[in-house]
């Protein structure tokens, strides 16, 4: 990872692919004024339906702007490959990030290389975000959510994988006989009351406080199985002794107010796969 006695890396154009959309950012580097350590900020953003045509023009006027170069990576390897193949904005092809060989976090699991890389590279991003000598547990919200350990030493640790609140909206209604699909637009907002007084809101109050409670247990079975106390309501108040909590994913504006002590970081893993390609180049 770049030190704060080197010189500023490039600034880069990041594309992650999922399941259902690609993002796209445009990161620059930046001393963060504690440490002087490096740290990806994010100055251009958007994301498209993973069948949408590439915003090409769009693109290239970041490009055009002092971008020196591109990374690829995701949980969608075959889109990964064909946008790699397809590309055609500047004048050399993406650096594709496709295994956790190339990623610099240790994975402590059973099988390091079947973790998904998007988990892996919000690891690497929490490494230089996080106190020192603090264990993290990453939120992430998205297709599937995610609640993962990382440990005050720097390792990914594992953690839980479910569905999340949009997949789990679209399963009740595929395979259920009358129960609407609830778009996603429709899970924000003020939360639910309960209990749900028609079909529509009972649905909401499932999803949400179904999602909310999972991720509750979760990191309170994190917490048991590694000997940390619970993190209070109050992010100000949790001792050393707790984990640090960071929330990111497209969900994070929706279950941000029911987890106040998480620190909200957008599209965590973007950074992180930036910080993977400086430290190629260091």
């Amino acid at each position: 990872m770049p030190d704060h006695t080197s010189e500023l890396p490039p600034s880069l154009l990041a594309i992650d692919v999922g399941n259902s959309r690609i993002k796209f950012g445009s990161f620059r580097p930046t001393r963060s004024p504690l440490d002087g350590r490096v740290w990806p900020e994010c100055v251009e953003f958007l994301a498209v339906p993973i069948d949408d045509p590439i915003p090409q023009g769009e693109l290239a006027r970041w490009y055009a702007s002092g971008l020196g170069g591109v990374v690829i990576s995701g949980s969608n390897p075959p889109v990964v490959r064909r946008l790699v193949e397809q590309w055609t904005i500047g004048t050399s092809e993406p650096r594709a990030v496709m295994s956790c060989s190339e990623i610099p976090v240790i994975a402590s699991v059973d099988f390091p290389e079947k973790v998904g890389l998007d988990r892996l590279l919000n690891a690497v991003a929490v490494n230089v975000l996080r106190p020192s000598g603090r264990a993290v547990i990453v939120i992430d919200s998205g297709t599937a959510t995610t609640v993962d350990y990382v440990s005050a030493d720097g390792e990914f640790c594992g953690g839980s994988i479910l569905p999340g609140m949009e997949l789990s909206a679209k399963a009740l209604h595929l395979y259920t006989a009358l129960l609407p699909l609830i778009p996603v637009q429709d899970l924000g907002g003020r939360a639910p009351q309960a209990p749900g007084r028609n079909t529509r809101d009972a649905i909401r109050n499932g999803l949400f406080w179904g999602q909310v409670g999972a991720i509750r247990e979760l990191i309170h079975q994190l917490c048991l199985q590694r000997h940390h106390s619970i993190p209070a309501a109050d992010s100000n108040r949790n001792d050393e002794d707790s984990p640090w909590l960071i929330l990111t994913g497209g969900g994070g504006p929706v279950l941000s107010p029911q987890f106040p002590m998480a620190h909200r970081v957008a599209s965590l893993g973007m950074h992180g796969l930036v910080l993977t390609a400086w430290n190629q180049l260091s």
